[in-house]
């Protein structure tokens, strides 16, 4: 049985490395499992789904999961994405469908491996999808989302976020703790020049991949600095806030200089380097570059759409906070003229996939010849970046 699973794994993993992307996978919310198949769903076996992994303050994290039928479940944790089962230690076993660890060091990453006792094969990984750096509040693993053919992208291979300026001590080491070999910086040097350097361990390397952002945070800032009330309405009320997001995206895809740009952290990623990439919010260039590395692979657009759609979330507190920040320095009467460019809107980032069709017909002829990856590249990406 061991032997036909891991001939049926590989014939999967190459199906996937050969034919590229694929429709049909499985969305699940939050962090995405293995989707079961038919043998196993009907095999008496417990199937677990739509597990996800929420850290807290102090330390613990709590994780829940849906089961098939029920039975005890084992939980795993370790500092390593790999397997935790065999590369960390048992921290709880229940027959509940959600469990808080608690007792882990706070100042390390976390993985965790869910095995249910009728189907040990059937074991899925999970961790928090942020990755706790307290002064970059949208630094988050692009790991853990369901692929084409059953296949799961990894964690631990791949970060997006924010700006890394203000990065702590404790940040900084933390980032250590992750192994990231390289920061691919897609900021602009007007955006530099404004807010300084990204912060990185000792050892990393730091890739300049300037990407423009339309101007559209240059002229925001021209805007607020007016502190004119009624030339801030004019100049992004009626919708002109949301055509810059939806023109910078098509300008994503339209512009030869650019798309080398995204290519060029790609090609660093198929190459096995560990990367983070970021921008200043880490929602528009940061958001196309994750878009169309999980295209890449095969996770299916609805998914690819929350991943998005993640950067309110996770930038809501510091959003609130600048608004706040501003009506009380006088600086904009209404700060909520700021939301669409403060924010992500999925119209957005289907302003870059409509361009893509427009431009290329398909999504992996831009991949081919947008950006310049031939066949080899693009299997060692889904090589470097899938897991059974």
């Amino acid at each position: 049985m061991k032997l036909r699973r891991t001939r049926a794994a590989t014939c999967a993993m190459v199906a996937t490395l050969a034919l590229g992307t694929a429709a049909g996978t499985l969305a699940v919310s939050g962090t995405a499992v293995a989707a079961p198949s038919q043998q196993s769903a009907h095999s008496g076996r417990t199937v677990l789904s739509d597990a996800a992994a929420e850290a807290a303050s102090d330390g613990s994290v709590k994780l829940s999961w849906t089961a098939s039928r029920a039975g005890e479940v084992r939980v795993y944790a370790s500092t390593n994405p790999s397997f935790p089962a065999l590369t960390g230690r048992q921290v709880a076993v229940t027959k509940a469908t959600s469990v808080t660890v608690t007792g882990l060091d706070p100042a390390k990453r976390w993985y965790f491996q869910l095995v249910p006792d009728r189907n040990p094969l059937g074991a899925v990984t999970v961790a928090p999808r942020g990755i706790g750096l307290s002064a970059a509040g949208n630094a988050r693993d692009l790991g853990g989302y369901q692929a084409a053919y059953g296949l799961t992208v990894k964690y631990g291979q791949v970060y997006r976020s924010d700006a890394l300026v203000k990065l702590t001590d404790a940040d900084i080491a933390r980032l250590k703790t992750l192994g990231v070999d390289t920061v691919a910086d897609l900021r602009t040097e007007f955006e530099l020049n404004l807010n300084g350097q990204d912060k990185v361990p000792a050892g990393t390397e730091v890739l300049r991949v300037p990407v423009s952002d339309g101007g559209m945070y240059q002229k925001l800032n021209e805007v607020i600095d007016s502190k004119d009330p009624v030339k801030q309405a004019e100049a992004l009320g009626n919708g002109k806030a949301e055509q810059l997001l939806i023109d910078a995206n098509r300008s994503f895809v339209r512009d030869a200089s650019q798309r080398a740009q995204f290519a060029q952290v790609i090609k660093r990623i198929a190459n096995g380097e560990t990367t983070l990439f970021n921008c200043s919010a880490g929602k528009d260039r940061t958001g196309w570059m994750s878009a169309v590395i999980l295209t890449a692979l095969g996770v299916d657009r609805a998914t690819v759409t929350q991943d998005y759609l993640l950067s309110n979330t996770y930038l809501k507190a510091a959003n609130d906070r600048t608004k706040a920040g501003l009506k009380y320095a006088g600086l904009m009467q209404n700060p909520d003229l700021l939301d669409p460019l403060l924010g992500v809107q999925k119209q957005y980032l289907d302003a870059a996939f409509d361009e893509v069709q427009k431009q290329y017909g398909s999504f992996d002829r831009f991949l081919r010849v947008g950006l310049g990856l031939d066949g080899v590249t693009l299997a060692k990406l889904r090589l470097q970046m899938l897991t059974i």
